[in-house]
């Protein structure tokens, strides 16, 4: 998968026949003409090259106002019709809209993805959607192959060690299915919420997260989720993912710690812009078959750019299931094998506080330590300076 496009079609069947003629080439973010901002948004933060607009014989109009919207929001987006039947004349009218060309799902399934193509190369020499767009490269997903795997822990400190180790960037962590007053274990005020940043509809400034969400620590915020799965399909899959691409341009680092019951839901709707993905396992037999299941899942929902890590909570050397045995039936190389250290987890848990500040040390924290300095240092060094920056201490 090289890059996203939009469909924009009310009929869930030409949603489904794109797909399948266009297979894993593109990631397709698909969403209705029902509000043509959503569209718009959706172009402008995804960058995409090539739009694809549902054509309806019984209301040409609504397709040529959706030409029209996008055009104007991003004038080098490429247009693309797709029609179940279309006459002479509509064709020759949405030609004039600026479609390049128009797929007729009974005829063209052949020829549909080598079309498709040609019309996003050919955006290559011009101003395109992509051009005025920052390139992500700070969105991390961490998600488990099991409903027990404790990745609210493992999530809290990540992004705590993120943000004690780049004192002058500015880091948000998600938990994505938190519990009331809580983000992770760590108590929280904070009375925004995402489900309420998606119902927003619009943009998403500094000002307005300076205000709305406290800092957590100097440079640290906190943000809870509680999206039901209908929230993470159909147009509201495509407000998720605008909201989480504008918070990924005011933030370093954008953390997002992923349900196991909602893992597929969430990487279908924002897997596009993820630049890393954790999947965090213990070694467990049913975990580890679990773990290589998703990640074969994993490839048509990624982007070809994301990285991969495996992280193996509560590994003890002298296990029976040796750490090459996980990673040869996993098929990833682990980064991060972390010890169980019951007491410290237990303190940090019950104080509400991550593992860095407890009093004693522990290998958990320094293990993490070194994975950060490893793989988010480099990245770190390269990056754009951040939007938010952290309060003065």
């Amino acid at each position: 998968m090289s890059e996203t496009l939009i469909c924009v079609a009310d009929d869930v069947g030409i949603r489904v026949w794109l797909e399948r003629v266009l297979e894993s080439e593109w990631s397709l973010e698909c969403v209705t003409s029902s509000d043509l901002s959503r569209v718009s948004r959706l172009v402008q933060v995804t960058g995409a090259p090539v739009v694809i607009v549902a054509v309806e014989e019984h209301d040409p109009a609504r397709a040529l106002k959706t030409f029209a919207a996008v055009q104007k929001a991003c004038p080098g987006a490429q247009l693309v019709g797709v029609a179940q039947r279309i006459s002479q004349d509509l064709l020759l009218n949405i030609m004039q809209a600026g479609a390049r060309d128009c797929l007729i799902t009974g005829v063209d399934s052949d020829t549909a993805r080598e079309r498709v193509r040609r019309v996003s190369e050919s955006s290559g020499g011009q101003t395109s959607a992509r051009s005025g767009r920052i390139n992500l490269q700070n969105i991390t997903v961490i998600v488990s192959s099991s409903p027990v795997v404790d990745t609210r822990f493992f999530a809290q400190n990540l992004a705590s060690e993120i943000n004690h180790q780049f004192r002058d960037q500015s880091v948000l962590a998600i938990d994505t299915l938190a519990d009331e007053n809580r983000t992770f274990y760590f108590d929280s005020l904070n009375r925004l919420t995402l489900n309420e940043l998606m119902e927003r509809g619009d943009s998403i400034d500094r000002s307005f997260i300076e205000t709305a969400l406290d800092e957590y620590a100097p440079g640290l915020r906190l943000l809870s989720g509680n999206l039901s799965d209908e929230a993470l399909s159909g147009d509201s899959a495509a407000d998720l993912f605008i909201t989480t691409t504008q918070l990924a341009e005011l933030f370093a680092s954008l953390i997002i710690r992923v349900d196991y019951s909602q893992t597929e839901l969430w990487l279908k709707a924002i897997g596009a812009d993820v630049s890393r993905l954790i999947l965090v396992t213990q070694p467990v037999v049913d975990q580890i078959q679990n773990s290589q299941a998703l990640v074969k899942k994993m490839q048509e929902w990624m982007g070809n750019d994301c990285q991969y890590h495996l992280v193996v909570d509560g590994y003890e050397k002298r296990s029976s299931l040796s750490l090459s045995e996980v990673e040869k039936t996993v098929g990833l190389d682990s980064d991060l094998s972390l010890p169980i250290e019951w007491r410290h987890r237990l303190d940090s848990i019950n104080a509400g506080i991550p593992v860095s500040l407890l009093p004693s040390r522990s290998a958990y924290q320094r293990k993490l330590d070194q994975f950060v300095r490893k793989h988010y240092l480099a990245v770190s060094e390269g990056r754009r300076i951040p939007l938010l920056t952290r309060t003065a201490s």
